[in-house]
């Protein structure tokens, strides 16, 4: 009999730590695997039951991230007396297992890696969420090279084998000297780890550790020792590194980068050395350098097929069927596209201006709600959000009538822009528009189960502004491929389903 935890199938262990066991799981309600994570403790009774309702209230807290480089948390609750939370099941390796295992890791690689870590927190760090456990094992690395943050919402709970204080709660290879000198912390306390991981990658040590240490003389070194610098372990390496590692490790949080995405983008500066660095990180064999990005034909074939072949499950009702599989390809698209390395780029047109510049396409997501049907529970709906960016600007010189239209049109879009009346040199005032191409998309997929539908209200996805289509549920299947289509900006005859009753232009 398959082991049920809440309404989650649990079909295998993944993995055992201290604080919590790995699950796979089946979610029956959306027919998508998840990984399961429940808290192992051995606190005392009278300890426990506080535990695990920060367990669960923090695993809740950092459901509210959305980032490409940010494991997605789903649910989080009790079943009886465990704990659990439920989150995206991951493909490849943590960090740590690439480290032990002597695969090559490239320089350039190694800093890419810890460049997504630093945008990931630093996007956690605006909602002053600090993560307190950076370290290797807390760091997936897909396939394609997504590096992902794991356990957000985990480093806080402790085990007996911790401190009350929490003086070690973290790894103490990585924690900073704020949390060994147990004073509160912020995000700049996850900008030391990930510069100790850092140096770990490139020197093949942390920076403060030394043969035959304790855990008291690591702290002290924490506190007080400077490490050395990792050109003298590695030679070789861009000089700016010991500059940038010096200023992540400092002891005083206030002269660390005061934001993850500072080191990011540092990181992203260097002049990387010839053909990635070929030096002792183990240097990755030029024959397993990622594949370039797939052409847009083949995507576009290979997501047909996906649409095609996504699981059908076994839905009460057949539109619910259809819109779980639309789920399933929407994620897809997401994983494929969305968040492809490089970034996919797609053109919009806009009124007057034809074609804005190319805009790269990020931070997508996917969500399925589910509602009550008389005895049935069947898809109520599905969100697509992402995100469009490009760094180049539009611009354009109107007369006051066309300026006028141009503006309902970015309004109706929701483009900032900058805007001033300026002469022209035949002497007649113009408006010109600077405008940002920087801008979310979105598109929600709702089920009319009396009139068998499906409405999709759409903003930015393959035209600029709102725009709604009414799907018949016996063409929806075979019309959520081209929907997929619209979103990348090719010739798709979704357009053409579009309701004139929307009145978006």
């Amino acid at each position: 009999m398959t082991a049920v935890l809440g309404r989650y199938r649990i079909e295998s262990q993944i993995g055992r730590g201290a604080m919590g066991t790995v699950f796979r799981a089946l979610d029956p309600v959306l027919e998508r695997p998840v990984a399961i994570k429940t808290l192992n403790t051995d606190l005392p009774d009278d300890e426990l039951a506080a535990v695990r309702a920060r367990f669960v209230r923090e695993a809740k807290s950092a459901g509210r991230l959305n980032h490409p480089n940010i494991v997605t948390i789903y649910d989080a609750g009790m079943a009886g007396d465990v704990a659990y939370i439920a989150m995206e099941l991951l493909e490849g390796q943590s960090l740590q297992q690439m480290m032990k295992s002597g695969a090559a890791i490239r320089f350039d690689k190694a800093v890419d890696i810890v460049a997504q870590v630093a945008e990931g927190l630093d996007y956690a760090g605006r909602f002053g969420i600090v993560h307190r456990d950076i370290k290797p094992a807390n760091i997936m690395i897909s396939p394609a090279g997504i590096a992902k943050i794991t356990d957000f919402g985990v480093a806080r709970v402790p085990s007996s084998s911790m401190t009350d204080a929490g003086m070690l709660l973290g790894s103490p290879k990585y924690i900073a000297p704020e949390q060994v000198r147990e004073e509160s912390i912020d995000p700049r306390a996850d900008v030391f780890s990930l510069g100790v991981v850092l140096y770990e990658l490139l020197g093949g040590r942390t920076p403060f550790e030394e043969p035959e240490q304790d855990v008291l003389s690591l702290l002290d070194r924490i506190v007080t020792a400077s490490p050395t610098p990792l050109s003298q372990l590695r030679p070789g390496l861009p000089g700016a590194l010991d500059a940038i590692l010096a200023r992540a490790l400092a002891k005083d949080p206030a002269q660390r980068f005061q934001r993850a995405g500072e080191l990011a983008r540092r990181l992203r500066e260097l002049d990387l050395p010839p053909g990635g660095a070929h030096f002792d990180v183990d240097a990755e064999p030029s024959g397993q350098a990622e594949a370039a990005q797939a052409s847009l034909g083949k995507l576009l074939a290979d997501l047909e097929a996906f649409s095609r072949s996504a699981p059908a499950g076994e839905a009460a009702d057949e539109l619910s069927m259809r819109l779980r599989k639309a789920f399933h390809y929407l994620e897809e698209l997401v994983r494929r596209v969305i968040h492809a390395s490089p970034a996919f780029a797609v053109r919009l047109d806009m009124i007057y201006l034809g074609a804005l510049p190319a805009a790269e396409l990020s931070n997508g997501r996917v969500e399925c709600a589910t509602r009550k049907l008389g005895d049935t529970e069947v898809v109520d709906r599905v969100e697509l959000t992402y995100r469009m960016r490009s760094s180049r600007k539009a611009r354009i010189a109107l007369n006051h009538g066309k300026a006028g239209v141009l503006r309902r049109h970015l309004g109706q879009a929701r483009l900032k822009f900058d805007s001033r009346e300026v002469t022209q040199d035949t002497g007649g005032p113009v408006e010109a528009f600077l405008i940002d191409v920087d801008f979310a998309a979105s598109a929600t997929l709702r089920a009319d189960y009396e009139r068998q539908a499906v409405d999709i209200v759409c903003q930015n996805v393959g035209v600029l502004g709102p725009a709604k289509y009414r799907i018949p549920a016996a063409e929806f299947e075979a019309a959520i491929w081209e929907f997929g289509q619209l979103l990348l900006g090719q010739p798709s005859r979704f357009a053409g389903l579009r309701l004139p009753a929307s009145k978006d232009g």
